[in-house]
């Protein structure tokens, strides 16, 4: 898991959306156990409140299980969960934001598509 943190949103948000893509990219397998909050503070350079944060927001989320005396878990089912909630966020503000921008820019509805088809090119 890549740390690389901006200074606009609060750093256990970060952490928070980092683990999310990491559930979602199956780098972080459901069943697992995530990278403990000492390993991941002592890393980072992260107070480990910090890394709580992050985990008890995931726990209420069901994305994370806390098993006694073994650490965090990802929870069974939680990339299908987060397919659904990150498709309905990204629906409801990211493309909001994306056509606003190109309205601001002066694209037009195709120009904006032909760029976001060329970002869908390897």
């Amino acid at each position: 898991m890549t740390l690389d943190f901006d200074h606009k949103t609060p750093i256990y948000l970060q952490v928070a959306q980092m683990i999310r893509d990491a559930v979602l990219t199956g780098d972080l397998p459901e069943g697992e156990p995530i990278p403990s909050v000492r390993q991941v503070s002592v890393e980072h350079g992260l107070n480990p409140q910090t890394v709580l944060n992050a985990h008890r927001i995931l726990m209420e989320e069901g994305i994370l299980e806390k098993r006694r005396g073994l650490g965090f878990f990802v929870k069974e089912g939680a990339r299908e969960a987060l397919i659904g909630t990150e498709l309905e966020r990204f629906k409801s503000e990211d493309i909001p934001e994306l056509a606003n921008r190109a309205r601001l820019l002066g694209l037009s509805q195709r120009s904006t598509l032909d760029l976001v088809r060329a970002n869908f090119k390897e």
